[in-house]
C-alpha cells in the first residue's frame, strides 16, 4: 500500500533569514533606545533636582515644626511667631558657622605660611653655610635676599633657587663675602709708600709715658 501523503517542504532559510531580519532590527531598536536615554540623561537638570529637593526640605521642615509647636499647645499665632523666631535662629546660625569655617582656614592658611617661612630661613641658613658665608652675616644676607620664588605651586622650597638668591646679594653687596675672602683686601703693616714712623704707627700701644734713655 502506496502512501499517498503529501509532504510540504518547509523554507527553513528562508524562516532563518527572517529571524536574523527580525533580530537586527531589534538590535538597531535597542542602540537607538540607548542613544536616546543617553540624550535625556544628558539633558537632566541638576539644579532643578537639587531645587526639588531643597523645597521638598522646607516644606517637611515646616510641617514637623506646626507639628511640634501644636504638641506644645500654641496657639496659631504664637506658632507661626515660633517658627519665623526658629528660622531667624538658624539662618543666624548658619551665618556664624561660615564665618568660623573662614576663620579657621584664616588661622591655617596663616599657620602653614608661617611653617613655610621657617623652613625657608632654616634651608637659607644651610645654603648659606655651603657658600661659605660667615655666620654672623647670614641673618643679614638671608634678609636681603629675595625668596619669593623659591617655592613651586605644590607647595615645595627649590634649594638651588634659595643659593642662586643668596649668592645674588653677595654679587650686589661684596662686603658681606666670607672673612677669608675679605681677608686677603686687608692691609698688615706699612705698604711701603710711607715708611716714616711706620713702625712706631704700627706697634704704638698707647705708652706715651715711657721714654728712651
Amino acid at each position: 500500500m502506496k502512501n499517498n501523503q503529501k509532504f510540504m517542504p518547509l523554507f527553513l532559510q528562508l524562516f532563518a533569514d527572517e529571524g536574523n531580519g527580525e533580530g537586527t532590527q531589534a538590535t538597531q531598536n535597542g542602540v537607538q533606545n540607548n542613544s536616546q536615554g543617553s540624550t535625556q540623561t544628558s539633558g537632566i537638570d541638576y539644579e532643578k533636582i537639587q531645587g526639588m529637593i531643597d523645597s521638598r526640605n522646607a516644606k517637611t521642615e515646616e510641617s514637623v515644626l506646626k507639628s511640634y509647636f501644636q504638641s506644645q499647645g500654641l496657639s496659631a499665632e504664637e506658632m507661626n511667631q515660633a517658627i519665623k523666631t526658629f528660622k531667624t535662629q538658624k539662618e543666624e546660625n548658619n551665618k556664624q558657622q561660615v564665618i568660623d569655617n573662614n576663620a579657621l582656614k584664616d588661622q591655617l592658611a596663616t599657620a602653614n605660611k608661617a611653617t613655610l617661612q621657617s623652613n625657608i630661613e632654616k634651608e637659607a641658613i644651610m645654603q648659606a653655610l655651603e657658600l661659605g658665608i660667615d655666620t654672623k652675616n647670614i641673618p643679614y644676607v638671608s634678609k636681603l635676599a629675595d625668596f619669593s620664588k623659591v617655592v613651586d605651586e605644590q607647595g615645595n622650597i627649590n634649594n638651588e633657587l634659595i643659593k642662586t638668591a643668596l649668592q645674588q646679594v653677595l654679587d650686589d653687596v661684596p662686603a658681606l663675602k666670607t672673612k677669608s675672602e675679605n681677608a686677603a683686601d686687608l692691609k698688615v703693616g706699612a705698604d711701603g709708600s710711607d715708611t716714616k714712623n711706620s713702625s712706631g704707627e704700627l706697634f704704638n700701644f698707647g705708652f706715651t709715658g715711657v721714654r728712651k734713655h
